[in-house]
């Protein structure tokens, strides 16, 4: 597979993200990706809370639960679909890896 670089953004390799383990990472033009590794997979979200737009790095991971830092609002992480109190979804980006490099699709 050859992945178009005007749809998806090169991420390199991340060999490195331990689980459980975020990551900030700032695409070109300025979006930013926050990347999740749990439970051996890794998770690319919307890096800030669609709540209030906060840094949603600074929140916590359980299994494949992601909860905001402010006012504690949860999301699945692999589907963005809202747990518990939250009223709005999280976006999610597809990845895809090719030769150990990872894309995120945005």
């Amino acid at each position: 597979m050859t992945v178009s670089a005007d749809i998806w953004q090169p991420l390199g390799r991340l060999d490195h993200l331990e689980d459980g383990e975020k990551r900030e990472v700032t695409l070109p033009g300025g979006k930013i990706v926050l990347l999740i590794k749990t439970e051996g997979t890794v998770h690319a979200v919307c890096a800030d809370c669609p709540h209030q737009d906060t840094p949603l790095a600074e929140g916590s991971i359980d299994g494949t639960v992601l909860t905001c830092p402010l006012h504690f609002w949860q999301w699945d992480i692999q589907t963005g679909d809202p747990v518990g109190i939250a009223e709005l979804p999280l976006r999610i980006f597809e990845l895809r890896q090719e030769d150990g490099a990872w894309f995120v699709r945005i």
